[in-house]
């Protein structure tokens, strides 16, 4: 949208500044999201503010509760939604390993709608979400320049703790639930190859991570610049 002004005087942009912008995303949709999935993840587990560990933790493949189903479609809302963002900000060449993951997740997530089964597994994979907490507050830390500042040191802490305690052990969980029931499940083979794929892209944000938040006198100035907010080329900096 654009101010009508008198002629001679300069004319003003008067558009968002998020526009087409990460942090956009992060404030109007990602951390929302996230709060609303950790909620109902946890108290999808709760009976009567009991923690039901066997039949959420144990019966992934067919225990589901009303409230389990509507986190599911909710979060499936937002895959599809924000895969739409990627690719209508024009990001879909910098964030195709972003695509890659949604478009696994939105099968994955559309199976169980359909079938109403692979619920409880589909709540297991979205405790990553508290995760994502810590990954987007680093990212924003990062457009704010604050890389050097206590607040970024103490996140980054809390985003490696959260990344291998909560988003890796609920992989391997959900694949060593596959592996060791694999004869038992409907589809197993399409969910094993979807979980190898997202475990595979999870080791590599891994070490993308160390490396460019535990490692960064690797390299110098130039490895810092290259990974950091300067390269406006990326979706995402590492």
């Amino acid at each position: 949208m654009r101010v009508e002004l008198s002629e001679g005087e300069p004319e003003r942009d008067t558009r968002l500044p998020f526009r087409g912008c990460p942090a956009r995303n992060v404030f109007t949709i990602g951390l929302p999201l996230e709060k609303t999935s950790c909620e109902k993840a946890a108290s999808c587990t709760r009976k009567k503010s009991v923690l039901v560990w066997p039949e959420t933790l144990r019966d992934l493949h067919y225990y589901h509760t009303p409230l389990s189903y509507l986190l599911v479609c909710i979060s499936t809302g937002y895959f599809v939604q924000d895969t739409a963002e990627i690719i209508l900000m024009g990001h879909a060449r910098a964030a195709w390993e972003f695509l890659i993951h949604h478009a696994l997740v939105i099968c994955c997530f559309l199976y169980t709608l359909y079938t109403h089964l692979y619920v409880a597994g589909a709540v297991v994979t979205l405790f990553v979400e508290l995760n994502s907490v810590t990954l987007h507050l680093r990212l924003l830390l990062k457009l704010a320049g604050a890389t050097s500042s206590t607040a970024y040191r103490v996140n980054k802490m809390l985003n490696i703790w959260t990344f291998v305690a909560i988003r890796l052990a609920a992989q391997f969980y959900l694949t060593w639930y596959v592996i060791k029931n694999y004869s038992e499940l409907h589809n197993a083979a399409f969910f094993m190859c979807a979980l190898m794929t997202t475990n595979i892209m999870m080791l590599m944000y891994l070490c993308r991570l160390i490396r460019s938040d535990f490692l960064r006198h690797v390299g110098g100035k130039e490895y810092a610049v290259r990974n950091g907010t300067h390269n406006s080329k990326k979706f995402l900096s590492d």
